[in-house]
């Protein structure tokens, strides 16, 4: 992952391991992103960061609370890493599409298993409550009062986390299971029954085009439109 706003625990002392690097919370975060893209959430563990950062189980306890704090502070590297990429548009509106366009892909694509893993947690770290600042500043540019600026944002970023889940699923699937999934779709005209399906048959070959295709555009659309006729 990249270097962009790494936190460093204050006061904490660095220390080397067995290989000579210099144990810190970062290389912890980035042994457990690691592992997570490369073997998935579930292998995480004392025994497993200890192995990938040449330290002992017990050296975890240094710099977090336990391999959950691990996971919080791998999904809060990931929210920086969209917001450092982000640059603000020419109004409020344009602003935040681009914020959910750039964490969607760093969830989504960027970092499909750890995006799947992480996706649903609340970090309470400095790079999340960096988003929701930015969120609700853009929101409230917008025109929207505190309230709504506060449930216009979790909608937003329930629809960015969870579109962010599903597409990471669906690439984190085995190529054969994605392939023989996207045929269901494309092949659907051939098996939809002759009658009770009028609906289906007629749109068959357009589902075929659509559902093997991120949804992600099209419902960004339909909430900047939704915010946009909101907007007092």
């Amino acid at each position: 992952m990249s270097e962009s706003r790494r936190q460093r625990a204050a006061g904490t002392r660095r220390r080397r391991t067995s290989r000579g690097t210099e144990l810190s919370r970062e290389v912890y975060v980035d042994a457990a992103a690691n592992l997570i893209e490369n073997r998935g959430a579930a292998v995480l563990s004392a025994r497993t960061l200890a192995a990938a950062v040449g330290a002992d189980p017990t050296a975890l306890y240094r710099y977090f609370t336990g391999v959950d704090d691990v996971v919080r502070a791998v999904a809060d590297r990931m929210i920086g890493m969209g917001l450092d990429r982000w640059s603000p548009g020419t109004d409020w509106l344009e602003s935040l599409a681009g914020l959910a366009r750039v964490l969607f892909a760093v969830y989504a694509q960027d970092f499909p298993r750890a995006g799947l893993a992480v996706a649903s947690r609340a970090t309470g770290l400095p790079n999340e409550i960096r988003a929701v600042e930015l969120t609700l500043g853009l929101l409230r540019d917008g025109g929207f009062d505190e309230e709504s600026a506060a449930r216009w944002f979790g909608a937003i970023s329930g629809f960015v986390l969870g579109q962010a889940m599903f597409e990471g699923a669906v690439a984190t699937l085995p190529a054969d299971i994605q392939s023989a999934d996207k045929a269901s779709w494309q092949d659907l005209a051939t098996r939809v029954p002759d009658d009770g399906h009028p609906h289906t048959q007629a749109a068959a070959s357009h589902l075929g085009a659509f559902m093997v295709r991120s949804s992600f555009e099209l419902v960004l659309e339909l909430i900047l439109k939704g915010l946009a006729a909101s907007a007092p």
